[in-house]
Formats: structure tokens, sequence, C-alpha cells
């Protein structure tokens, strides 16, 4: 893409900062806010040695990335679903990461979604 088309993109687009982790509004609960496909870097993380080179270039931020998405990976941490007629499935999108399987081939895949408002989280 020419440059000038990646800076008007961009200028549509801004770019989007969020703490890692936050803070449930219902359950007062730690949450973890982070995945391999939008979370690209952390904004303060540096160590002051190497403080010169950037902070997005720090290995150990890379190193901590690394680590916090692959988290999602682990078997334990999974809920899988075999689907049948009338499977109805519920998650909260603040406490978990969606990845659906197109596994079913051909046949017609129905899914209703539902988007709660409420508090941001802090």
């Amino acid at each position: 893409m020419p440059i000038a088309e990646r800076h008007a993109m961009a200028a549509k687009n801004p770019g989007v900062e969020h703490p890692v982790v936050l803070t449930h509004p219902e359950t007062g609960e730690k949450v973890l806010f982070v995945n391999s496909t939008f979370t690209t870097h952390f904004s303060n993380f540096y160590n002051f040695e190497d403080v010169r080179y950037g902070q997005d270039f720090m290995p150990e931020a890379h190193h901590l990335m690394n680590y916090l998405t692959s988290q999602a990976a682990i078997p334990e941490y999974q809920v899988r679903l075999k689907w049948r007629p009338n499977t109805v499935a519920m998650w909260d999108n603040l406490l978990v990461q969606h990845y659906a399987v197109a596994d079913y081939g051909s046949a017609p895949r129905k899914m209703l979604r539902a988007t709660l408002t409420g508090t941001p989280l802090a």
C-alpha cells in the first residue's frame, strides 16, 4: 500500500491504547486483556539500561507478550463444544477469547449475537 494511503488509513483509524490488566465491572475479577490478533506492544514497558533503544524493541516486552498471548493455547484453559441441534452457548467476552472453528462443512450455521452495554472497564 502506498505511504499516502497508509497515512490516510492511520488517520481514519487511530491506534487504541488500553491496560493489559482490567477489572471486570460486575465481579471485580482481574482480567487479562491481550490477544495475538489485536495486541501489538506494551506502551510503557522498558528497562532503564536499554531505554535508548526504544520501548517497543525490548526483548523482555516481547517475551512477556508471547507468554501472555500463548496462555489461550493451553488446553486446560479452553472449552470445546460439540454443536448439536438447539445447542446454545454463552460466554462473557470480557473474560474469554472466542475462536470459531470452521468444521461444519457446507451445513448452515446460524448464530445470533447479543452485545450488552454497561460501564466501561477500568
